[in-house]
């Protein structure tokens, strides 16, 4: 029998078992994972997390790329990072370099471990983005290690700050010898998956074209689309900042956990939204504290609750609504489902306008 008990994120995502009752869950895989819970609650944070990174590929994966090519592309990575030997086939060169405005915008693939941050970053276009890549390594100030990646698996790489980066291949990565004293920077082309040591007196930054993401807290995506002019940043836990390379990090947007934001370059115009299956922002303390278990509650305070849960922003346009009562248990419901759920308990219906859900209706009396 496996030793679950000692797994980590990584393992639980080279897990056939785990993977499937992710993806589709039926009732005794559901069983188990409960009762696995109940004998190891310090696991729940990292089940939870896991569970999460693995939803968050299924809900929006790129358009070219097929759902059994990302779980491939998990797989063989975190395969890679227990065969740290492998690193001694990297191509290693030394040069000067420093950004400026190019390369292309990466997708980055977030979760939080420990005082780590992880996060995956994908250039879709990658020869597209070469080019870009030498001119913004040309003109640099400081010495930086460049590592470029050939083979067919990835490669991993070690970060002075003791943070490391997973290479795929026909990717390269541009770091410092050592960190500047303020901040952390690497400058990518291709494909690469991060687990940045966490250091809250160096945020990490990402330099990919007109984009910079900062990290600010601990998880979050950052998707490109197959156009090249969109870029989308997806939060889960923590906060990040996204801004033109350009501008002052205060000229763009923070994304606190559950939004995203659109980044459309033509127009150098952010748009700022809901991801697609938001994530309770509350330890699933579900079963003990019965946090969405409600008896004849008030729809006001169901919302307040939802609402401080998800950390996400709910407002009703009909203020009758506030005063029906609503009875059910919600847990273990996906957010979409808990308010189709409550529309139906109240006649009513939602929808999502910018960051906030917003519900309306005739109310209970028109039942």
């Amino acid at each position: 029998m496996k030793e679950y008990h000692n797994f980590e994120i990584e393992d639980f995502l080279l897990d056939e078992y785990f993977l499937q009752w992710a993806k589709n869950p039926d009732a005794a895989s559901d069983a188990f994972w409960k009762a696995w819970l109940i004998a190891n609650p310090s696991k729940e944070g990292i089940l939870h997390d896991a569970k999460s990174l693995i939803l968050s590929i299924k809900v929006k994966p790129f358009k070219e790329v097929s759902s059994s090519k990302v779980e491939s592309h998990v797989k063989v990575m975190m395969d890679e990072i227990q065969q740290i030997d492998l690193i001694e086939k990297n191509k290693v060169k030394t040069k000067r370099l420093q950004w400026s405005n190019w390369a292309k915008i990466a997708a980055v693939l977030t979760i939080g471990l420990g005082l780590s941050w992880l996060f995956f970053q994908k250039y879709n276009k990658v020869s597209s983005s070469i080019p870009m890549y030498e001119a913004m390594v040309a003109s640099s100030k400081i010495q930086l290690i460049e590592k470029i990646n050939d083979d067919e698996k990835p490669i991993l790489v070690k970060l002075s700050d003791g943070s490391r980066i997973t290479l795929y291949k026909n990717s390269r990565v541009s770091y410092p010898v050592k960190f500047e004293a303020d901040k952390r920077e690497v400058y990518l082309t291709g494909d690469a998956f991060f687990n940045i040591a966490k250091n809250p007196n160096k945020p990490f930054l990402v330099h990919a074209g007109d984009i910079v993401t900062r990290v600010l807290g601990t998880s979050f995506f950052v998707k490109a689309p197959n156009k090249e002019t969109n870029v989308q940043v997806e939060v889960i836990t923590g906060k990040v900042s996204v801004f033109e390379i350009n501008t002052q990090p205060n000229g763009g947007v923070v994304l606190s956990p559950n939004h995203k934001v659109t980044f459309y370059e033509g127009q150098h115009h952010f748009v700022t939204g809901l991801i697609d299956n938001p994530q309770p922002q509350i330890a699933a303390e579900q079963d003990n504290a019965n946090l969405f278990e409600f008896h004849d509650t008030p729809l006001s305070e169901v919302l307040e609750k939802i609402s401080m849960i998800y950390g996400i922003r709910i407002e009703v346009e009909n203020e009758k609504l506030y005063d029906c009562p609503f009875t059910a248990d919600i847990r273990r419901q996906p957010l979409h489902t808990q308010l189709e759920i409550i529309c139906t308990a109240i006649n009513g219906n939602y929808e999502i306008k910018g960051t906030v859900i917003l519900i309306n209706g005739q109310g209970c009396d028109a039942l």
